[in-house]
């Protein structure tokens, strides 16, 4: 199920930021200007965006799946290259402006949390993404372990860890 590979996923993340010395923490990722800091600012609100999500109706969504959803992000002079610029910033200002502990409790003590709340939430219904449409739940729950498992294993490259590690069996 969706949810447990999520759990599986932020609990990774977890593990690798308890484990980062400050060092590793200003490691340098293949994203141009991201040190591995700015990488775990970047994903540590997911958990938190995940439990307000507000259900909306079940008639047909904008996006029927994930897949659609991330073509219409990725096309080219779509929103995500609009804004690259602004997410990289976001996720810089973020880093400086936390504890490297507070990000980790995101996935430590938030995740599990909220994956207990979604657990009993009807992942059929459809809520509104970033403003850009509607789209199953279950499908935001995709992008959000898609996004767990990229960004998780650009860390892991630029640490030298083991690949995929406690990711093994997501991909």
């Amino acid at each position: 199920m969706i949810l447990d590979a999520l759990g599986q996923a932020w609990r990774a993340w977890a593990h690798l930021g308890a484990a980062l010395d400050e060092e590793q923490w200003q490691c340098p990722t293949r994203l141009d200007g991201w040190q591995v800091r700015h990488v775990f600012a970047h994903c540590a609100p997911a958990p938190g965006m995940l439990r307000t999500l507000p259900e909306g109706e079940r008639g047909t969504p904008d996006f029927t799946d994930a897949e659609s959803l991330l073509a219409h992000l990725q096309r080219p002079g779509g929103i995500a290259h609009q804004r690259a610029g602004d997410i990289r910033q976001e996720a810089i200002t973020s880093a400086d402006g936390q504890a490297h502990a507070e990000l980790v409790a995101q996935f430590d003590v938030v995740a599990p949390d909220v994956l207990a709340e979604l657990r009993t939430r009807d992942l059929t219904r459809h809520i509104d993404y970033g403003g850009l449409g509607t789209v199953p739940i279950a499908e935001a729950l995709r992008i959000a372990l898609m996004e767990a498992v990229v960004h998780y294993l650009d860390m892991a490259a630029a640490l030298e860890l083991e690949v995929p590690g406690p990711l093994a069996g997501l991909m």
